[in-house]
C-alpha cells in the first residue's frame, strides 16, 4: 500500500479498508460545489514540470473555487473525473501498489481519500472515468502488456462484463461514459492505429461509426451526458492544423460542425450533458502559456478561456459538468 493514501470510494459511501489512513487533506474546505457548472483538470502549476496535481474550478464564477489534493512528495495525479453533484472525484495516481499506477477517489462529503481493493492491483490501473450519476466507473487495467477496459458497478461492488468489447489484438484505453454508464467511448489500436469506438453496455454491441475511424490518430473521446454525441481529437487530414476537435451525432452517425479549431493543436474535449458546450485543451496563441483550457459554446460559436483555470504551466485533462 502506498503512503499517504486511504480508502474506498463508492458512490456516496466510504468503507475503510485495513491498514489505511487519511493523511492527505484537501486544500479547501470539504464541501461539494454549489454551482451547477464546474470542471476538473490536471496541471503542474507551482510544481516541477511533469509533477501533476488535479484541480476543480467553478465555471459559474470564472474559476474562482480552485481545489487541489495529493501534496505528498513524489505523487503524480492525473485524469480526474467527477459526478454531477460534485460529491465524488476519481483520478489516476502514482506511485501505487508495487510502484504502479492506481485509481483513487476522493469523497468530498466525508473528506476521505479512497483506495479500493476491488480496483487496484500491482498492475497499472489508469484512465478512470465516472458516470455522472456515480453508479459506474470505467478504467483501464494493463495486464500482460495489453490494456483492457473494465467497468465497475459502484453499488454492487463488482465488475460489469463487457463481452464483444475487447479486440483480438492491440490495446484499449481512454474510456468515457455517459450519465448512466450505459455507453462507453474509448480508443483502440486494434486496426493498427488509434481509432475511437463506442460500446453499448446494455446490448453488449460494439457500434459501427465510420466517422470515428481514420488513417490518422483518433483519440481522447468524450460522451455527452445524454449519450447522443461523441467528441474526440484527431490529426486526420483535412483539419485546421495539428490536432482538431471533432463531433459526431450518434443518433445519425453524422459529423456535427465545430468552429473552435485553430492552426495549433486542439484536443482533450469534454462535452456538456447536451453536447452544446465543449471544454478542450489548446496551445493556440492568446493563452497563458503551454497547454491551456478553453470553453466552446456551439450555440453561439464563441470560444473563451475561463479565468483562473490556466497558468504558464500545462493545464489539461479537463472533464466538464454542465447540465
Amino acid at each position: 500500500m502506498r503512503p499517504d493514501r486511504s480508502v474506498l470510494l463508492l458512490a456516496s459511501v466510504c468503507v475503510l479498508q485495513a491498514g489505511c489512513s487519511n493523511k492527505n487533506s484537501p486544500t479547501q474546505p470539504v464541501t461539494p460545489p454549489a454551482p451547477t457548472h464546474f470542471a476538473v483538470f490536471t496541471s503542474d502549476r507551482t510544481h516541477a514540470a511533469g509533477t501533476y496535481r488535479n484541480y476543480i474550478t467553478d465555471l459559474d464564477a470564472s474559476g474562482a473555487a480552485e481545489f487541489s489534493f495529493g501534496t505528498a512528495t513524489g505523487i503524480v495525479d492525473r485524469h480526474p473525473s467527477i459526478t454531477q453533484d460534485g460529491h465524488l472525484l476519481v483520478f489516476q495516481s502514482s506511485p501505487g501498489r508495487g510502484g504502479s499506477q492506481d485509481v483513487f477517489g476522493f469523497n468530498r462529503s466525508t473528506g476521505v481519500l479512497i483506495d479500493d481493493n476491488n480496483l487496484n492491483t500491482n498492475a497499472n490501473e489508469t484512465d478512470p472515468h465516472l458516470s455522472l450519476n456515480g453508479r459506474r466507473l470505467a478504467f483501464v487495467r494493463d495486464t500482460l502488456g495489453q490494456r483492457r477496459i473494465r467497468l465497475y458497478d459502484t453499488q454492487a461492488l463488482r465488475l460489469v462484463p463487457l463481452p464483444n468489447l475487447p479486440g483480438t489484438s492491440g490495446s484499449d484505453w481512454q474510456p468515457a461514459l455517459d450519465e448512466l454508464g450505459s455507453r462507453i467511448a474509448f480508443v483502440s489500436d486494434r486496426n493498427g492505429n488509434a481509432d475511437v469506438f463506442v460500446y453499448d453496455v446494455g446490448t453488449q454491441v460494439l457500434r459501427t461509426v465510420p466517422l470515428l475511424v481514420s488513417p490518422g490518430d483518433d483519440t481522447e473521446p468524450s460522451l455527452s451526458g445524454d449519450g447522443r454525441y461523441v467528441a474526440f481529437a484527431s490529426d486526420r487530414s483535412g483539419g485546421s492544423g495539428g490536432y482538431d476537435v471533432h463531433l459526431v451525432d450518434l443518433n445519425t452517425n453524422l459529423a456535427v460542425a465545430v468552429t473552435n479549431n485553430s492552426t495549433a493543436s486542439d484536443r482533450d474535449p469534454s462535452l456538456s450533458f447536451d453536447g452544446t458546450r465543449i471544454h478542450f485543451v489548446s496551445d493556440r496563441a492568446g493563452g497563458s502559456g503551454g497547454k491551456d483550457l478553453w470553453l466552446y459554446n456551439r450555440a453561439v460559436g464563441t470560444v473563451s478561456r475561463v479565468s483562473n483555470q490556466n497558468s504558464t504551466s500545462d493545464d489539461f485533462d479537463p472533464v466538464i459538468v454542465w447540465k
